[in-house]
């Protein structure tokens, strides 16, 4: 299991019904991607983001729940925003002092964008609502299907998520976000995400992320990923309320220890 300090969710049985793993030695062909009552592949398991090694959690991970080194480096790809300069100037003020503003370190959510590989996530598909949980931070997506965007929409950490499905790939329109005008990812409330999920084998949903800013990007960009299977695999409670690491970089920031130089 993964080495974190938790306790496990307890949610329902039916929510944790996950397809049956089929190993990647097996010598049978793997089976077809399942699909839903509706004729649309079933996207309903648990999977990790930004891997590419099919298995158990355990399997994939080295034995002990943790990604081996670099391996989102080679599944992840794009995420390097084009920032405007106001914006980028924000984001090495941030990196001077090592990210203490972020509002991740505060627990604040984010759209993680086909990252996050140390934490699983669930996907609970229906036919008018797919939810995406995650781990981390105790994220919940609604994704709300063959609908608008609400003309009052309220501004949100994770914004407001529609889908649709364009033959076998859910994609999936994201607006409404509050603005992030501190830390090291810079956005404002003009941020536009349109993510694509296709569930390529059994196994495998391939992701990219299409992703726009007007106002704090000099064009868009995309990102890609993948999330693999990760059968048996629960989610588990994550807690985000005693991190004491931005109190620390505050305390070296005020001693003039928390520098660019400092960290060459």
């Amino acid at each position: 299991m993964r080495n974190h300090f938790l306790a496990y969710v307890v949610i329902g049985v039916a929510l944790f019904q996950v397809p049956v793993y089929w190993a990647a030695q097996n010598k049978n062909p793997l089976p077809s991607v399942p699909r839903a009552a509706d004729g649309h592949p079933d996207l309903s398991g648990v999977w990790q983001p930004g891997s590419d090694k099919p298995g158990t959690w355990e399997e994939a991970n080295q034995g002990v729940g943790v990604p081996e080194r670099g391996q989102g480096d080679g599944v992840r790809k794009g995420a390097n925003p084009p920032y405007q300069p106001w914006a980028a100037k924000k984001v090495l003020e941030a990196f001077d002092r090592r990210n203490i503003d972020d509002p991740v370190a505060r627990c604040i959510p984010e759209l993680d964008l086909g990252a996050g590989s140390l934490y699983p996530n669930q996907f609970v598909q229906t036919r008018d609502l797919i939810v995406i949980l995650v781990e981390s931070r105790h994220i919940f997506r609604l994704i709300y299907m063959n609908e608008k965007h609400p003309e009052d929409l309220d501004p949100a950490w994770l914004g407001h998520s529609v889908g649709r499905w364009e033959g076998d790939t859910l994609v999936v329109d994201v607006t409404g976000f509050k603005e992030r005008l501190v830390g090291s990812k810079i956005s404002t409330d003009a941020l536009h995400v349109v993510e694509r999920f296709k569930r390529v084998d059994y196994n495998t949903i391939e992701y990219s992320a299409a992703v726009d800013d007007p106002k704090a990007l000099l064009h868009p960009y995309t990102i890609t990923s993948k999330y693999m299977l990760r059968p048996g695999t629960r989610l588990q409670e994550y807690v985000c309320e005693n991190n004491q690491d931005p109190e620390q970089f505050e305390a070296l920031d005020k001693k003039g220890l928390v520098t660019r130089e400092n960290n060459k």
